[in-house]
C-alpha cells in the first residue's frame, strides 16, 4: 500500500500504480493539449475503495502557475475539427436543457465552444487559465474569455443553465471541489456536462501504461465508479452518460498512430503526394469509446 490518500473519497487504502517517468521539474510545455508523449506521467496511485487513479500530491502543487504560462500553437491551428466537436457537445447539452439561455465553460481553451454557443444565441462565457489561449480566443475566435481559474471573481453570484467542463477535470488535483463549485454555479434546473477519459475503457486496458490519455497533464483518471462517488460528494446527481464522439483530421490521427505503428514513411509521403495529402486533410468523426460525457444536475 502507498501512503497517499485518495482526493475523491479520502481513503488511505491506496497503492502505487505507476512510477513517475520524467526525470526533471515540470515546465509549461509539459501541459500542452497537443502533447503526444503517451505514457509519460507523474507518480500515480490507485484507490482501492473508489478506484480513482491520481497523481502524487507532492508533484501537483504548481499546476495553476504552469497552466497560466502554457503556450500551445498547434492547438490553435486545429480549429476546424475542434469546432465540429464543440457543436456535438452543444447538441448534447441543449437536448438535456432545451430552454437554456446561459452557458459557462470552465477551461475554455481558445474559446471554440463559447464562440459556437454564441452563434446559437446563448449568452456564453468562458474561463481559461492560459494567458496565451485567452489571447488566441480574442484574436482567432473573437471571444473575450476571463483569464484565471474557477470560481472567478467576475462571475460571483451568476448562475447558468449549462456548465461545461470538457477534458478539464483530469487536470485538477481537487476534482470534488471543482464539481461542487460547478453545482453552485447551476441555475435552477441547470445541467452540468463533464467530459473526461475513462480509465476503465477497453482502450485503456489494452494499451496499459502506453494509453494515449496517460500524459503529464493528466493528474486524475476516472471511471464510472469514481465519477459517481465524486459527483455524490459534490451534491450532484448523474442523469445520464454516453461515449464521446471526436472529430479529427486524418493527418492528426496518422501522426498519433506513429507512437504505436510504423506509419512514419506514409506520413512523410503525404507531404509529397497530392492525393495522399488531400486524404490526410479530411476530417472524420471517431468514437474510440475511451471518453465519457456525464450529464449532471444538482441534487434536490
Amino acid at each position: 500500500m502507498s501512503t497517499a490518500s485518495c482526493p475523491i473519497c479520502g481513503s488511505i487504502q491506496t497503492r502505487l500504480w505507476k512510477s513517475r517517468n520524467l526525470n526533471r521539474e515540470l515546465m509549461p510545455e509539459d501541459f500542452k493539449i497537443t502533447d503526444g508523449r503517451y505514457g509519460v506521467t507523474l507518480t500515480l496511485h490507485q484507490c482501492a475503495d473508489c478506484s480513482f487513479l491520481f497523481a502524487d500530491a507532492s508533484e501537483t502543487s504548481q499546476l495553476t502557475t504552469l497552466y497560466e504560462q502554457l503556450v500551445d500553437p498547434s492547438y490553435e491551428e486545429g480549429a476546424e475539427s475542434r469546432t465540429l466537436q464543440m457543436r456535438w457537445l452543444l447538441r448534447l447539452g441543449i437536448a438535456a436543457r432545451p430552454q437554456a439561455h446561459t452557458l459557462l465553460e470552465i477551461g475554455a481553451g481558445s474559446g471554440l465552444l463559447v464562440a459556437a454557443a454564441g452563434r446559437l444565441g446563448l449568452d456564453a462565457v468562458g474561463v481559461e487559465p492560459s494567458m496565451s489561449l485567452v489571447t488566441a480566443a480574442r484574436r482567432i475566435n473573437g471571444v473575450e474569455l476571463l483569464q484565471g481559474t474557477f470560481p472567478h471573481p467576475r462571475l460571483e453570484g451568476r448562475r447558468f443553465d449549462l456548465v461545461y467542463v470538457v477534458d478539464v477535470i483530469e487536470h485538477l488535483s481537487d476534482p470534488v471541489k471543482l464539481l461542487a463549485d460547478c453545482a453552485g454555479a447551476l441555475a435552477v434546473g441547470g445541467i452540468l456536462i463533464v467530459v473526461t477519459p475513462d480509465v476503465s475503457s477497453l482502450a485503456a486496458r489494452l494499451f496499459g501504461h502506453r494509453w494515449w490519455h496517460f500524459r503529464l497533464a493528466h493528474v486524475g483518471y476516472f471511471n464510472e465508479r469514481s465519477m459517481s462517488e465524486a459527483s455524490r460528494l459534490a451534491e450532484l446527481a448523474i442523469r445520464s452518460s454516453c461515449r464521446v464522439r471526436w472529430f479529427f483530421p486524418i493527418r492528426y490521427l496518422a501522426e498519433r498512430a506513429s507512437a504505436y505503428l510504423p506509419v512514419g514513411p506514409v506520413n512523410r509521403a503525404a507531404e509529397r503526394v497530392a492525393a495522399l495529402r488531400w486524404l490526410y486533410d479530411r476530417v472524420i468523426p471517431l468514437n474510440l469509446h475511451d471518453s465519457s460525457a456525464f450529464v449532471m444536475t444538482r441534487k434536490g
